[in-house]
């Protein structure tokens, strides 16, 4: 029993590594949903093969081969047809273009606006107005590029999506009165409208508008 378990498990680490092998180098951070699934397929494979005394060695050897030609025939079609190769694997998506906010690709990627200046203070851009430029990549990392390097002010979300902070207000000593005059004296007088506000000491008010936002969807070369 457990010299065929051992059994098991070296020949099948050796077929996998084969088969990551056959499929090509990928560092982690280059991996798709699509490489993903098939990776943890893989496992599950031997996992579910290991303590079954029905399933031999040959049968384990099979199911990886039969998996991994399925995966090697499947990449080969993806080279040779972009729309196949979106839909399996996606595309970029532009979050921010020439500074602006792309509401409908944050919602469709369930991005949140506290999850899109976390992702951006990663990349040392520590306020959405300095953000000229950001891409969800198909590995979930962003590419950011800002207006400019030198800018490090730290600002902090006062509304999102129309709703006001109040734990943020709190934290900073900042009031809601005093929130809702300043936005009036700059012309901001219904909350709703508001996509996005932040705020710094350096700079003050940075605020989106539901009519600065863009509601499209872009491609990468588009």
């Amino acid at each position: 029993m457990f010299e065929l378990i051992a059994l098991k498990l070296v020949v099948g680490l050796i077929g996998l590594l084969f088969v990551v092998r056959l499929l090509g180098k990928k560092s982690l951070s280059e991996i798709t949903p699509f490489d993903l699934i098939y990776t943890l397929v893989l496992g599950g494979i031997l996992e579910e093969s290991l303590y079954d005394d029905k399933i031999n060695i040959g049968h384990l050897l099979f199911g990886i081969a039969i998996w991994a030609c399925m995966i090697f025939f499947i990449e080969k079609i993806v080279q040779k047809n972009e729309k196949i190769n979106r839909w399996l694997k996606g595309e970029p998506s532009v979050l921010v273009r020439n500074g602006v906010i792309n509401i409908k690709e944050l919602n469709r990627n369930q991005i949140e606006m506290e999850q899109l200046r976390e992702m951006s203070r990663q990349h040392q851009c520590f306020s959405l107005s300095n953000a000229k430029h950001i891409i969800l990549e198909n590995a979930g990392q962003i590419s950011l590029i800002s207006h400019s390097e030198e800018d490090k002010v730290l600002s902090i979300m006062l509304v999102d999506q129309g709703q006001i902070q109040y734990e943020v207000l709190k934290t900073h000593n900042l009031t809601k009165s005093w929130l809702i005059d300043n936005l009036q004296q700059q012309g901001f007088n219904k909350l709703d409208e508001l996509v996005y506000v932040e705020w710094s000491e350096e700079n003050g008010f940075y605020v989106v508008t539901k009519s600065d936002v863009i509601e499209k969807v872009y491609r990468i070369d588009g």
